[in-house]
């Protein structure tokens, strides 16, 4: 911008001096102003709350203006690059709530397809719970009574070789959230006392299960006594049982089990005789009522998963280190 200076009266002035009627030299402002262009950001909206019936969205993201810089005085426009910032908030996602669901006439608690539970009503106020993909993970009871140093059980070695038989009902094995289609893969038990390495392995191991129809918690799967079975499956052949280690023992089942969603399940487990001698050793946890069934000698020889179980072993002395018996608690890992 142009200033008149007015070298008679020896000084600069920052006006235009008409009024003495002359001006001897004109000054140029030299400042370099800059105007930022394309200024802009994204940024996070937060967590998003559904309130009301909602639909699952499947992003979300706001992108908010700076809005326009105006230059000042004799601007020079200078682009500004390389300043941007961007965050996301994720997923939201919100569940349609779903009422009202029937089939034919009847309204269903649940709706399964193959293994895939894909529906579950709940009482409540218009609440609806509702499962996309079950967990692969490992099902069954949590119960932690321990069973007795003298009982049977799936590595006692009180004698020096077993079988035993028991059976989970439709009812259990429905509230441990194995349902139709569900292809049981693996077993485990866990061991409060494990057996010495002198007296492993536990040889010629072998499992057996099978759907029992209409079998209850004291149904023996070796004497059915008129009941029927299906699908009986050697899950696991005979081999070598390291017995050894504490906590969960786990076993990858040779055979899958493909669970029926109607019928109760019947166990049978059986091995020859241990290394060594009998001990006072191999206690793993026991269900909390039920029957078990077993046969046990410390006699040369081996057990199979064809022989009979005949021994009664009622749950009892449920307190006892030495005498509290019962069905085992065997984990099963579903898919």
């Amino acid at each position: 911008m142009p200033v008149s200076r007015v070298s008679g009266l020896g000084f600069y002035d920052t006006r235009t001096v008409t009024g003495l009627g002359f001006v001897d030299e004109t000054y140029t402002d030299t400042t370099t102003y800059i105007q930022p262009t394309g200024l802009s950001a994204t940024t996070s909206i937060g967590t998003v709350t559904a309130t009301t019936d909602s639909p699952l969205l499947p992003s979300v993201s706001a992108t908010i203006s700076l809005g326009t810089i105006t230059p000042i005085g004799g601007a020079t426009n200078v682009p500004v690059t390389g300043i941007s910032a961007t965050t996301s908030m994720g997923v939201a996602e919100l569940v349609t709530l779903m009422t009202n669901i029937k089939i034919g006439s009847v309204t269903p608690t649940e709706i399964h397809v193959g293994g895939t539970r894909i529906f579950k009503a709940y009482a409540g106020p218009n609440l609806v719970w509702y499962q996309s993909q079950r967990t692969t993970q490992y099902r069954g009871s949590t119960s932690t009574t321990v069973g007795g140093l003298y009982r049977p059980g799936p590595l006692n070695i009180f004698y020096r070789r077993h079988i035993l038989a028991f059976t989970y009902t439709a009812a259990e094995l429905s509230s441990f959230d194995i349902v139709s289609g569900s292809v049981i893969s693996k077993l485990r038990w866990y061991a409060e006392n494990p057996i010495g390495a002198s007296y492993s392995p536990l040889p010629t191991y072998a499992i057996r299960m099978m759907h029992i129809s209409s079998g209850t918690n004291t149904t023996n799967p070796t004497n059915l006594g008129g009941l029927s079975s299906s699908n009986v499956t050697d899950v696991k052949a005979q081999h070598n049982y390291d017995a050894t280690a504490s906590g969960y023992h786990e076993m990858t089942l040779d055979n899958n089990f493909t669970y029926n969603g109607s019928d109760a399940i019947g166990f049978i487990f059986a091995w020859g005789q241990c290394p060594t001698n009998w001990a006072v050793d191999g206690t793993s946890r026991l269900m909390p009522d039920g029957t078990l069934y077993a046969s046990r000698t410390d006699s040369a020889g081996t057990y199979a998963v064809t022989d009979t179980a005949s021994s009664t072993y009622a749950t009892g002395s449920l307190t006892s280190s030495s005498n509290a018996s019962g069905r085992p608690v065997i984990e099963m890992f579903t898919t």
